[in-house]
């Protein structure tokens, strides 16, 4: 072992079960974070995959102080997303994140003795979201203006498609702007950085500091990706473990204790941002607020008919606007889209998808916000209405087939463009300017996704008849009769076929 630097620490130093080496340090203070792949054994990586699960069947009750959160992954199905706040519980980690091994490692790096200050583990189960750019120091400010290291423990095997992390090399020390409107890295800035992938095998370890820029992808992959995150404080600040999550606890509680009523606005920025949390948050969030407006109408929106029923209204009541420039309104274009959808032999979910396709533009200010500040890997403003839709959608438990066509605007219109001359000439100025801000035509990889995709079909009709719905003088009774009662259901019933 190599003699310790007169910095550290003597009663850590003189017992430090694993040295970082100069060159190691050097690497950490330049870039911003350091990989170690010898901290754990085999027989230890097995035994943290043990406790991993451990925490995760852990129960949920009233009285139980660890605190689960949900998310609601790409099926629309709430999942556990992460736990916290579970070390002081379970006597194998508060030996592993308090241990000799990682006190020592963690005080070769800072020059100085850490105390825990929070932990989670982040279960990134198949199928599950990921998180926008981020930094760490802009969710601890409220606590105290201190210096954290963060652990990455790769439970499991961590890489590009099961969501694994990506950092940006050196950021610790560059001046990186964050939107005070979602505490996310903001766009433009993340666009023109690179990201670095680090890409981990079990039982291996990541070591950043709070003003690194990182930020993960959805797990793509059939497997499930846990990894332990535990953040440190230096001991000189004084122990605040305890304090942070009581903070927590008050403002973001666990999913399960969570109170009817309450919106957790503050604890959604404070400590959901970026995050799939805020997933069940915006699922959550939308129920309450069609239960309080719906209310006032004696009716139960909390209930899928009841859902249904808000959103023709809010069809109904928000569709009265002239269809950008055109001598119709947006309901009767939405009304004709669907018309056009049902008239060529579309299955339901299709037509269904066809009515709502401009959801995302009937939106009230504060709706739409939320759901933008929802998606992990875009930023409030950035965010065309096809996308809004989608979530919004996939918020209130429409099922993946509505929610994806109604997403694909964009990606039809770059398609087209692609394998089409004729649908490029046809575009207006103003259709063609933005295609180049929404990336021009597809090409290589791009194109071929969409051209296996089992819905392009679907999309591209879909786009066709959003394209041709513009036709003034038709009666919006007659749509309506064709589109939804017609199907042989009430208007209600039609929609709720579709909630999951």
């Amino acid at each position: 072992m190599t003699k310790p630097t007169a910095s550290i620490p003597f009663e850590i130093a003189a017992n430090m079960a694993y040295s970082i080496s100069s060159d190691q340090r050097a690497f950490f203070e330049k870039n911003g974070y350091l990989i170690l792949k010898d901290v754990l054994s085999s027989d230890e990586t097995i035994k943290l995959q043990k406790w991993a699960q451990e925490v995760h069947d852990l129960p949920r009750t009233e009285d139980t102080p660890w605190m689960p959160y949900e998310e609601v992954n790409k099926s629309g199905k709430s999942v556990l997303c992460r736990t916290e706040n579970y070390a002081n519980y379970h006597a194998d980690f508060n030996g592993l994140l308090r241990g000799e091994k990682i006190l020592g490692i963690l005080c070769q790096l800072a020059g100085e003795d850490m105390l825990l200050f929070k932990e989670k583990i982040n279960y990134k189960l198949a199928g599950s979201g990921g998180f926008a750019p981020h930094i760490d120091s802009t969710a601890y400010t409220h606590v105290k203006n201190i210096k954290h290291l963060t652990i990455l423990v790769s439970v499991d095997e961590s890489n590009m498609s099961n969501g694994g992390l990506e950092v940006v090399e050196g950021s610790h020390l560059m001046d990186v702007p964050i939107a005070k409107a979602d505490n996310c890295i903001e766009p433009s800035w993340a666009d023109n950085h690179t990201w670095l992938p680090v890409e981990l095998e079990a039982g291996q370890i990541l070591i950043f500091g709070s003003y690194l820029a990182h930020r993960s992808g959805a797990n793509k992959s059939s497997s499930d990706r846990k990894a332990i995150y535990a953040t440190y404080n230096c001991k000189s600040e004084g122990d605040l473990h305890d304090d942070y999550y009581a903070d927590r606890a008050k403002l973001w509680p666990a999913t399960h204790k969570r109170q009817g009523g309450m919106k957790y606005e503050e604890g959604a920025l404070r400590y959901g941002f970026g995050s799939p949390m805020l997933t069940f948050y915006l699922h959550y969030k939308f129920f309450l607020i069609f239960y309080i407006k719906e209310q006032s109408r004696n009716k139960m929106a909390t209930t899928p008919g009841g859902i249904a029923d808000a959103i023709i209204r809010l069809l109904c009541e928000r569709g009265t606007s002239d269809y950008i420039g055109e001598s119709i309104s947006q309901l009767e274009h939405c009304l004709q889209c669907a018309h056009s959808a049902a008239e060529a032999g579309s299955d339901d979910e299709t037509v269904l998808a066809a009515l709502l396709h401009d959801i995302g533009q009937f939106l009230p200010i504060e709706d739409a916000k939320d759901v933008r500040m929802s998606m992990g890997e875009y930023s409030v403003g950035r965010v065309g209405h096809e996308r809004v839709g989608e979530e919004y959608l996939k918020g209130l438990g429409f099922g993946d087939k509505v929610s994806k066509l109604v997403g694909s605007h964009v990606a039809a219109k770059r398609y087209l463009t692609a394998v089409d001359l004729s649908y490029y000439d046809a575009l207006s100025e103003a259709s063609k300017q933005s295609l180049k801000f929404q990336g021009g035509p597809f090409e290589g990889k791009d194109l071929d996704a969409f051209e296996q995709d089992p819905l392009r079909d679907e999309m591209v009709s879909l786009r066709r008849w959003d394209d041709e719905a513009k036709i003034a003088g038709h009666e919006m009774a007659s749509f309506l009769e064709k589109v939804v009662l017609n199907v042989g259901k009430e208007t209600a019933g039609y929609l709720y076929r579709w909630l999951v």
